[in-house]
This record gives structure tokens, sequence and C-alpha cells, in this order.
């Protein structure tokens, strides 16, 4: 069954993403530990997330649920607690550079260098998350602190810990993806069986194994539009399936309902086989059949495409 808490901590702080390109090449975080670093936190807790006080006071949440050692999309929720307002805020296109550390006890290790995050949101601009393309050569509990700026004021610095896997569970980069035999319009008489949009989409033609053994690549929309938590299931699929009507026929689309019994949260065969915790994610796979990105939570058209793109140059 699908992380609920998961969803819940996913549904606080995803939203959609800005369809521009993402603009930071990857950072790697190999390049051995930093000094030590002696800042004093804000907060009892170090790592709690929370900020000093004041208009810069923020609180910074890590969503992703499979960071693993390799490549990551690494995603990140920002609160901020406005003058006069009893709750928490999401803020929104804030410039925001992340540095990362490891470990974290008990003297605070600085590990590779800064990398600026992206604001991604879809069909609602104040539900977004700040991505980057982060590598971690080691599992463990890692921090991350988080500064920038926002409306010409100084944000944070915040920091919070987040867990690092030895693998991920779902299919890692470069690994073969699961040739799943996910159920089509073929199989069933009605499509809303195995779609919970208001309007099934065009993405229930091929199965997973079916759309790798054409050789093209392939787009694979885990969501469930009908019961989705966070609230961007429907919108990711709205923008996969009009990148499918962009792209052509160059390339498979197959969209995966999560629950073969929502009222009970039994995922299908499918999502299990792909170690899915969460929802929605889009995974991308090249010509050989082998995993060349994935995108957990709200991923703007734009995102993915220009992953596809390379995967068509």
């Amino acid at each position: 069954m699908l992380a609920q808490a998961r969803r819940r901590t996913l549904a606080t702080i995803a939203g959609a993403v800005v369809p521009t390109a993402l603009g930071a090449c990857g950072v790697s975080l190999k390049d051995g530990l930093g000094s030590a670093d002696g800042a004093k936190p804000a907060a009892a807790d170090p790592w709690s997330g929370l900020s000093g006080q004041g208009t810069a006071r923020i609180q910074a949440i890590v969503p992703a649920t499979d960071l693993a050692v390799g490549p990551n999309r690494f995603s990140l929720g920002i609160l901020h607690f406005p003058e006069n307002v009893n709750s928490p805020q999401r803020l929104a296109d804030a410039s925001v550079t992340l540095r990362f550390f490891f470990p974290i006890e008990p003297s605070p290790a600085v590990r590779g260098k800064e990398v600026s995050a992206t604001y991604r949101w879809v069909d609602t601009k104040g539900k977004g998350i700040y991505v980057a393309p982060v590598e971690f050569d080691r599992s463990g509990m890692w921090g991350v602190e988080v500064t920038g700026e926002a409306d010409g004021r100084a944000i944070g610095p915040a920091r919070t810990r987040f867990p690092v896997k030895v693998k991920p569970d779902t299919p890692a980069i470069g690994a073969d993806a699961p040739r799943s035999r996910n159920l089509t319009a073929r199989d069933v008489p009605d499509l809303r069986l195995i779609d919970s949009g208001v309007v099934p989409n065009d993405m229930h033609d091929l199965t997973i194994a079916d759309a790798i053994a054409t050789g093209k690549p392939l787009v694979v929309v885990f969501a469930t539009p009908g019961f989705c938590a966070t609230q961007t299931c429907a919108p990711m699929v709205d923008e996969m399936s009009a990148l499918k009507r962009q792209i052509g026929g160059a390339v498979n689309f197959v969209h995966v309902e999560i629950y073969k019994d929502p009222q009970n949260r039994v995922p299908y065969e499918t999502v299990t086989e792909w170690g899915l915790t969460s929802e929605p994610w889009v995974f991308l796979v090249d010509t050989r059949g082998k995993v060349a990105a994935k995108f957990e939570g709200p991923a703007p058209r734009a995102e993915v495409e220009e992953e596809l793109r390379r995967l068509l140059a």
C-alpha cells in the first residue's frame, strides 16, 4: 500500500511547476568533505527545517520519498510566515540556494558545491516545489541548508534532514525498466475502469512491455486523477497528454492508474512492480529499455520535454 504519511507531506507542499526548461546542470556531491559548519541553529533542533524569526522565517520540507545514491531530482517545499497571517503559506518563485551536509552529526560537514533550485508547478502556481538535480555518493542521513531571496528580502537559513537510500525503491536511472503488463483499452469494456479521470486520457493503448518492444522512447505516467492526495495527479496527466500531442508518434506514452481498489487503497500490480510509495510519478525510458529520467510529484511539460528531447536527439 502506498505510504499515506508521505502523501500527506506531499499534499502540504506539492503543487505544479513553471513551464520553463531546467536551467542548472546536476551537482555532484562527490567532492569530499568540506570544513565543519559552525553556524548556531535558530531552533532547538538545528535540522527542524525552521529558520529564525521575522519576515525571513521559513520552513523547509523535503517531500521526496525515494532519494538514493546516484543521480536524483531533489525536491523541496518552502513555507513562509507572512506578518499578520496565522498559518504558513507556500513560498513561490524565490531565488533559492541549497547547500548539502554529510554527516550532520555530531559536527555538520559541507559536502559538494552549492546548487540553485528552480521553482516548478503544474496547474496552480501557489502549490509548487523547488527542484534541483543532485547526485549523492553515499547513503545515510543528509542535511540541506536553504538560503535565498524573495521579494527583495533574504530568507533562511533553514536546515532540514532527509534520508538517502543505498538503492531506490523505484527503478534506478540506467536500470532496466520493468516490462510490465498493465491493463490497456483492449482489456476493459470501459476506460473508466482503468482511468479515474473525469475524461479518460489517450494513453491506454499499450502495455509498458509492448511499448518498450517498439524501440521508441517511452513516457510512463503513474497517477490517479480521481483519488490523488496531492491534487497534482490530474494536472500531471493533462500535461503528459498535451506533451503526447506535441511530440507525436516518435514517443510512446502509457498512463497507469494507481488503485485497482480505490476504497481499500489496493494498488495495481504494476504500481507495486515499479516500487512506488507516492504519486504522481513520471518515468522516461530510452530506446534500449533503460530508465533515463524520473520525476516524483509535479513536473511541468517543459521539464519532462527537455529530458525527452535528449532521447530523441
